[in-house]
């Protein structure tokens, strides 16, 4: 388009220029004439205006849109990256990294261990993470930067936030997308720098996610467990023991021929015939205080190991408790769904109760 209008252009000087050729040519003629002589100045005056006029209009709308294209190819500027200041001597570090999160607007967890103070330092105009980096260089204590659902619970209880990342952290496995399971349990992970950077933008977007700053104090954790593991009673170690009996009893179990796992299983069975009603009580009760995180996670696995279970098994499971619920009085019976309508209740008005299909 700019060369069609820059050849329309040349057209019109072109066409000037033969209309000044003809004027001049005509005043050549009659320059003899005293009536003509001052028009004929006039005129050549005026067609030079007009044709110098006409040249400097075809270079202002040639050149012009070229310029603008130049200008719209050229991409915007990044925003810059907001920069914070620290000044502190002797300073709490809760109240240091309180000016940090004011000054970035951006949101801190901070751990129950995170104490101390910052002895002396002195930054202008920095990153934020170079100045997280410098607070908890001089602290000894530990940041990391997280995605999550701006409604997670975990987020109003730092110290279980603080223990589930250190978790996930110490986890060492390939990087992995599980994409679908028949538990509808789906996951990702990666170690890889480049592939959680590229993440960042998909997690804010895609899944709503918020960026938070988590700050923790890991050595402080590690040695209380290394005293915990010190300190431990007689308790704890008839804990282990049971535990590691437990385990014998599994790894026994798994060598046996199926013959030798049925009469181990009937051999159980008929130990816990000799148990008194006391022994069922106490286990209950001690089960029932177990925190409630582990418990969901015991009920889970059971869960879990019902529907990894071929279909006929499943179905036979379920048909021998449909059977086994037959032996129930009706006054038992009676009991029971007196509890479950009071549970259901509860959970009604608690909002826990479980969606329909």
């Amino acid at each position: 388009m700019i060369a069609m209008a820059r050849d329309s252009q040349e057209d019109k000087q072109e066409r000037r220029r033969n209309e000044f050729r003809g004027l001049v040519h005509l005043m050549v003629k009659r320059r003899n004439s005293n009536v003509h002589r001052g028009l004929f100045a006039l005129y050549v005056t005026l067609v030079v205006f007009l044709a110098c006029a006409s040249v400097a209009l075809a270079a202002e709308n040639t050149v012009a849109p070229a310029a603008e294209v130049k200008s719209a190819g050229q991409p915007a500027a990044a925003p810059s990256e907001s920069k914070v200041t620290i000044e502190a001597k002797d300073t709490k570090v809760k109240d240091v990294l309180d000016s940090l999160a004011k000054q970035s607007k951006e949101k801190f967890v901070i751990e129950s261990t995170v104490k101390g103070t910052v002895a002396s330092l002195s930054l202008k105009d920095v990153s934020l993470e170079s100045a997280l980096g410098a607070v908890c260089t001089s602290a000894k204590l530990q940041w990391r930067k997280i995605y999550i659902a701006p409604d997670s619970k975990l987020l109003e209880q730092p110290d279980r936030f603080a223990s589930t990342v250190r978790l996930m952290s110490g986890l060492s496995f390939p990087d992995m997308v599980l994409a679908g399971s028949s538990m509808n349990k789906v996951g990702v992970h990666f170690e890889d720098k480049k592939a959680v950077t590229g993440a960042e933008e998909s997690a804010t977007k895609t899944l709503g996610m918020g960026k938070v700053y988590l700050i923790t104090n890991d050595a402080a954790i590690a040695a209380k467990a290394s005293a915990d593991e010190k300190n431990k009673d007689k308790t704890s170690t008839a804990v282990d023991q049971m535990g590691e009996l437990a385990k014998q009893q599994m790894d026994m179990f798994l060598k046996m021929t199926p013959e030798e796992r049925e009469q181990a299983l009937v051999s159980n069975l008929n130990m816990m015939d000799q148990v008194g009603p006391e022994y069922m009580a106490s286990a209950m009760e001690s089960l029932m205080k177990i925190d409630p995180e582990k418990l969901r996670r015991l009920m889970s696995r059971q869960t879990e190991m019902l529907f990894n279970m071929p279909q006929e098994q499943r179905r036979a499971m379920m048909k021998f408790n449909m059977e086994a619920m037959k032996t129930i009085t009706p006054e038992l019976q009676k009991m029971l769904q007196e509890d479950a309508i009071a549970i259901m209740e509860e959970m009604k008005a608690t909002g826990n109760l479980p969606q329909k299909p």
